[in-house]
């Protein structure tokens, strides 16, 4: 898959538009900021409108002929412009509309040489200058400062205004706001306020728009709240997501809830560690994952998504696996897709492979790698970002931390430390299989949130990267699981 210019470039000039003010040059005229931005918004303009732009510009200019055609002679011109008519390759309309404008020009020139009335030039010169100045306006298309829709965006004072406004409290002040870079389903922003009601530092998530997020499990920001205050509640480090917001008129964007700041930071992404790890790891994360899972049914959550409902607590752990399975795999046939042959035949695998596992369905968090955790002196400080919260087999949680934190765990330690925290054991083949299933889902997602950059409805240019630098190696990875032997 390709993905258009004119979407990455829309997205490019998004991403810019924000990064804009943080350049040290940008309001110099001239200046490398200044530059780029009117760069962006002309090959927008190029790869958007292509030759139909250029047609229009024959047109337009073929309309200023007809005003001056009592003045200058305008048939070499004119049979230019019937030329384009024809075409459709970009290129050579671009090498045609500079010979046309040779042509006006010299038809021009040979006209100011006559002893023309001087009320004439200056109709002239008048005619000539609306419409040369109006075309090469119109190629910048829009404006770089006016693509970023600035009532969303969260700022200092709109930050403030809305907690004076939920608090009732005039002197409430925000006094930091950080947007943080990550993650492809959510909007995060960290920001610290002083005040009576409120204090401290704070996290907002937030989803990224109507149509831009994934509708599947918790990716909604009203779905995902209620799984994380019920998991903080059991005493699970979770955050602490102390409100959800789905009016927010002082604050328009996406639905968000706001939660304390954790202490700690991530360690990585879902391919690996990018920091230095404890080295008691396997420890710390064992002890958390069999904490999640012995939290008994949290039929509170009601009927909260397709995969968190009431009846799914009592099902069979493999009926209820397979229910997740087909339920991913029908959104993604569902939703506007990439087509890929590939994931098709390895839903086809799993669903012909699912484990005869022995329990009870879980609450299963679905999302456990360094990307999504917090360490802070020796400990988890919070469980972060449960958007693919399920209800599950607790085995599907073993077999993808193998895939992302597994590298940096004495795994064996690990499996016997969950074990004596109260963990099951899980066999190979069924730890393989959830590995597999780990980078299939990983890999529709992708997949769907790419192709929502590719159609309009999203222009995160982080989506850009998806189908050529997560997409392999979630492919190749299971398949290489599939075909490994057991030990």
């Amino acid at each position: 898959m390709l993905i258009p210019a004119a979407r990455l470039l829309e997205a490019t000039r998004q991403e810019f538009a924000r990064l804009l003010p943080l350049l040290a040059d940008s309001g110099v005229d001239g200046s490398s900021a200044a530059s780029m931005a009117h760069s962006l918004g002309l090959l927008y303009a190029r790869e958007k409108a292509g030759p139909a732009f250029l047609h229009a510009q024959f047109a337009v200019l073929s309309d200023t002929l007809d005003r001056i055609a009592s003045t200058v002679d305008t048939a070499e011109t004119r049979a230019l412009i019937q030329q384009s008519e024809e075409m459709i390759s970009l290129a050579d309309l671009e090498a045609l509309w500079i010979r046309t404008l040779a042509s006006a020009q010299a038809a021009v020139r040979s006209t100011m040489a006559r002893n023309l009335p001087a009320e004439q030039r200056l109709a002239l010169i008048a005619t000539l200058v609306e419409w040369e100045t109006a075309d090469r306006e119109r190629q910048l298309a829009t404006p770089l400062g006016a693509i970023e829709d600035s009532a969303t965006e969260i700022t200092v004072d709109r930050l403030t205004a809305y907690l004076r406004d939920r608090f009732d409290e005039a002197t409430l002040t925000v006094t930091k706001v950080q947007p943080l870079s990550g993650g492809f389903g959510k909007q995060t922003t960290i920001f610290a306020v002083e005040g009576q009601a409120l204090s401290g530092e704070f996290v907002i998530r937030r989803d990224i728009g109507d149509n831009a997020g994934l509708d599947t499990s918790c990716h909604l920001i009203h779905r995902e709240y209620p799984v994380i205050r019920a998991a903080f509640e059991r005493g699970f480090p979770a955050p602490d997501a102390l409100w959800l917001d789905t009016e927010h008129e002082l604050l328009p964007g996406g639905h968000f809830i706001v939660m304390r700041r954790a202490p700690g930071n991530v360690a990585g992404s879902f391919f690996g560690a990018q920091t230095s790890i404890p080295d008691d790891l396997s420890d710390i994360l064992a002890d958390r994952m069999a904490q999640l899972h012995a939290i008994e049914s949290l039929r509170e959550l009601g009927d909260l998504t397709d995969t968190i409902r009431s009846d799914l607590w009592d099902l069979p752990l493999r009926d209820c696996v397979e229910h997740y399975i087909r339920n991913w795999f029908e959104f993604y046939l569902r939703e506007q897709h990439t087509p890929s042959p590939a994931l098709v035949a390895l839903y086809g695998w799993l669903l012909d492979n699912i484990p005869d596992s022995e329990g009870t369905p879980r609450l299963i968090h679905g999302d456990i790698g360094f990307h999504n955790f917090l360490l802070h002196e020796g400990r988890m400080s919070a469980l972060v970002d449960w958007e693919f919260a399920h209800i599950g087999d607790p085995a599907e949680e073993l077999g993808y931390v193998k895939m992302t934190v597994g590298q940096s765990l004495d795994w064996d330690r690990f499996i016997a430390r969950y074990r004596a925290a109260g963990g099951k054991e899980v066999s190979a083949e069924t730890l393989r299989f959830y590995g597999v299933w780990a980078y299939v889902r990983n890999a529709s997602g992708a997949n769907i949130l790419s192709t929502r950059l590719v159609s309009g409805l999203a222009d995160d240019l982080k989506l850009s990267i998806l189908p050529f630098l997560h997409v392999p190696p979630f492919l190749k990875n299971a398949r290489a699981l599939i075909e490994q032997p057991l030990d």
